[in-house]
């Protein structure tokens, strides 16, 4: 009888714990990759151990090596970003706490050993939790969504990083052509004061034009500091989104030329965006972990707080030993489990209005960034068509009349400046046109080259 009860209590529990999950998050990860795969360049790596580092280390020693361009610097936020790498550390956590969920509860051993003279009794018993036994199954489907969710943010944390990323090294790539522009203007107007001075000196140009000339020429370096350190901003912002220790040497590619002409429905990357966002799938498998969980407190919250089954063995005075099933019930008189299941409902409650919120911001994302990539576009094609060429044209307008003796000099360097400055406001308005692109494909979660018509691509793969 002892041997016999011991016997069904050990294979039923080996039963309910050979679907025990494993620990190991790394099947996690692959699917995060499998799930983010297309949707930003490169690979990620999940630095876990020596063998993983050294292999970020020398993929991004490799990148950093050429000129970076945003999709270069992508994929080395995705190896090197610590940020990104503590991230994905709640898949390990997720993947414990799911593991915790398919394994029972210990059992109890309990010993007593009475005496009375010489009259001794011995108590033996083993006893386990009947009722963690019988809800195994839902805690561990609570668990899996769980997991699941984990899944969907720590894909969500690539691609932010990958847009973060991109967006740092393009206003970089504005701020140093800006800078340079500015330099040139500075050597201009430098010219222009010294030949201000030389006119002065030799009783040709009044005291207020050689002035004015000298201030202009101060006004211009003090904007070209101006400059240079918001280009050493950026650069700082490049490396904090890389995740770069600041030693490293990098340069940046030149800014890419302007894209391709194309053509995007907003209405329909705004439903892209309510099916492919990951941070609404993780919004939605919140909401399924919280369903589950309420269901689950509701169907055992009036059982017994514990149920204790197991096997006891009693040892008489005489010699004689009993063996015997053992049942202990912890009674639900004053805890009924009401106050968790309204907790729960409330927590239900708040999610599925945090997801419908969320919903409506990512629509509204969608529309803004989507009018910020058509003005920047606008904007990229008057700088193109219109203000560049026509500037370049009044410049070599006042060249020739130059050479006639029409206009003077200091007209040619007002002509030269002004054409600079237009080519400094084109490499602006086409950093803001990319840093809306790149907005734009984060807030709707997919690549836009996917969802484009009536273009054939050239501008952007230049810059991809």
């Amino acid at each position: 009888m002892r041997g016999e009860s011991l016997g069904f209590t050990v294979v039923l529990a080996a039963a309910l714990t050979a679907g025990c999950a494993s620990v190991d998050p790394r099947a996690s990860f692959e699917e995060v990759r499998q799930t983010v795969a297309g949707r930003h360049p490169g690979e990620a790596i999940w630095i876990r151990d020596g063998e993983a580092l050294a292999a970020a280390e020398a993929r991004s020693r490799e990148l950093l090596a050429a000129p970076l361009t945003p999709d270069a610097a992508a994929e080395v936020a995705l190896l090197r970003n610590p940020s990104l790498q503590g991230a994905l550390e709640e898949l390990g956590i997720a993947q414990a706490d799911l593991a915790q969920a398919t394994r029972l509860a210990n059992p109890s051993l309990s010993v007593a050993r009475l005496s009375d003279g010489d009259a001794r009794r011995q108590t033996i018993a083993v006893t386990g939790d009947l009722l963690d036994w019988l809800v195994q199954p839902l805690r561990r489907r609570v668990a899996e969504a769980e997991a699941e969710r984990a899944r969907l943010e720590a894909g969500r944390a690539l691609l932010e990083t990958v847009a973060a990323a991109r967006t740092a090294l393009v206003r970089f790539q504005a701020g140093e052509a800006l800078a340079g522009r500015l330099a040139a203007i500075e050597e201009v107007d430098r010219a222009a004061a010294d030949y201000a001075i030389a006119l002065h000196q030799a009783g040709n140009l009044t005291a207020l034009e050689r002035a004015n000339a000298e201030a202009g020429w101060a006004e211009t370096r003090a904007t070209l500091g101006r400059a240079r350190l918001e280009r050493a901003r950026r650069r700082e912002e490049v490396v904090r989104a890389l995740g770069l220790a600041g030693e490293e040497e990098w340069r940046a590619a030149k800014i890419a030329s302007p894209p391709a002409e194309a053509t995007l429905d907003a209405g329909r990357l705004e439903e892209l965006a309510v099916a492919e966002r990951l941070d609404l799938a993780a919004a939605r498998w919140a909401v399924d972990a919280l369903e589950r969980a309420l269901a689950l407190t509701r169907r055992t919250r009036l059982a017994p707080l514990g149920i204790e089954v197991g096997v006891e063995r009693e040892r008489e005075p005489d010699g004689v030993e009993l063996t015997g099933p053992v049942l202990e019930l912890r009674l639900p008189l004053f805890d009924t489990g009401k106050a968790s299941v309204a907790r729960l409902e409330s927590e239900l409650a708040r999610a599925r209005w945090q997801l419908a919120a969320l919903e409506g911001q990512a629509r509204s994302e969608v529309r803004e960034r989507s009018a910020e990539l058509g003005a920047g576009r606008e904007l990229v094609a008057l700088h193109r068509e219109v203000l560049l060429p026509r500037r370049r044209e009044v410049l070599q307008g006042t060249l020739l009349e130059h050479n006639q003796m029409v206009v003077g000099t200091f007209d040619v360097l007002a002509a030269r400046q002004r054409e600079i400055v237009a080519e400094a406001g084109a490499v602006e308005a086409l950093a803001d046109y990319w840093t809306a692109w790149y907005e734009l494909e984060r807030a709707v979660g997919v690549p836009l080259t996917d969802h484009t018509t009536g273009a054939d691509g050239a501008g952007m793969e230049e810059s991809r």
